[in-house]
């Protein structure tokens, strides 16, 4: 096999990494309206057409970003880990941690999105399909604690107030209240025994 093939793929990924680097950096600077593809472009040292090439468009680089957080956080790992315990209490104390981690890690790419969804609707549509397989990962949380849950309480309220309780705008006004992470997960953890098991 040649040698040249294996320097050209890592020159693409090289690539690739810098111009969502420059997009990330830029966006999170001059905000996502402000920044043209011709910007991201200068920033990471390559022509407009090669941005196209890879992303697409603006939102492609969005979903890059989002992709590239979701990697680093171990999103599906760490569901994993929460959906393998048995305990209800554990299991919603893990799940706590699973979304304070989620939110604190994603502070950089959850901004761009949010600033993204103002005005690009092919962003927009790519968040409406992010919440509905949040909503179903979610369920899945919520599904095995059935016989668990408090008097009067479905499996389908659950998971309602599930989605409710981890919103990330109740995370980003705590946050902006002052309080740290440890005090959202602590508060989590309470709120979700509290009004899914009827128990502290």
């Amino acid at each position: 096999m040649s040698p040249v093939k294996p320097i050209r793929k890592r020159d693409r990924v090289a690539t690739r990494a810098r111009i969502v680097d420059a997009a990330r950096d830029l966006f999170l600077e001059q905000g996502y309206a402000r920044t043209t593809i011709a910007d991201i472009a200068r920033a990471a040292d390559v022509a407009p057409q090669t941005v196209y090439w890879a992303f697409g468009s603006k939102a492609g680089l969005v979903r890059e970003i989002r992709d590239a957080w979701f990697a680093s956080a171990r999103t599906s790992d760490r569901m994993g880990q929460v959906l393998a315990l048995d305990d209800p209490v554990a299991r919603l104390d893990a799940f706590a941690r699973f979304m304070r981690h989620q939110w604190e890690s994603g502070a950089a790419a959850l901004s761009i999105q949010r600033d993204a969804l103002r005005v690009d609707p092919d962003a927009a549509s790519d968040v409406v399909a992010i919440l509905e397989t949040r909503a179903r990962a979610l369920f899945e949380v919520v599904r095995p604690l059935g016989s668990h849950l408090a008097p009067g309480l479905t499996v389908e309220k659950a998971h309602d107030l599930v989605l409710a309780l981890t919103l990330l705008e109740i995370y980003l006004e705590l946050q902006a209240r002052g309080w740290s992470a440890e005090a959202y997960e602590a508060w989590l953890a309470t709120a979700l025994r509290t009004q899914l098991l009827g128990t502290l």
